[in-house]
């Protein structure tokens, strides 16, 4: 069940993405998406203790690459946010947001994958 909404708000950052050109679309999906991100983040470990169950249960390695892609996704989420708001009030900063959406994009498909051996507790 974690994994189908984890690969729904997977869906909706690209179709965000798919509407980058087009703020009004672009900016309110992902705004959505961070906060249902969050939202799954707390649930996880607030109702199922997910991170220290899932040390005793997987390799030291996997869980490292999976708290890695964990960490650029929220800091790229951070940097998303702040040049993104920059970009609308007219920065001409929009090539480090393309960068992040790389960086970001990459993370976040890596954290939906590996949480498939990682929520297995």
């Amino acid at each position: 069940m974690v994994q189908i909404y984890s690969g729904t708000v997977l869906a909706l950052i690209f179709v965000g993405f798919l509407f980058r050109r087009k703020r009004k679309v672009h900016i309110p999906i992902m705004i959505v998406s961070f906060v249902l991100d969050l939202i799954s983040v707390f649930y996880l470990e607030l109702s199922r203790d997910v991170i220290f169950k899932a040390y005793d249960t997987i390799s030291k390695e996997l869980m490292q690459i999976h708290l890695l892609f964990a960490v650029v996704t929220l800091v790229g989420y951070g940097i998303a946010m702040y040049t993104g708001r920059k970009i609308a009030k007219g920065a001409p900063i929009s090539a480090l947001h393309r960068i992040n959406a790389f960086c970001f994009l990459t993370a976040r498909t890596g954290v939906f994958v590996t949480s498939f051996w990682v929520l297995k507790v």
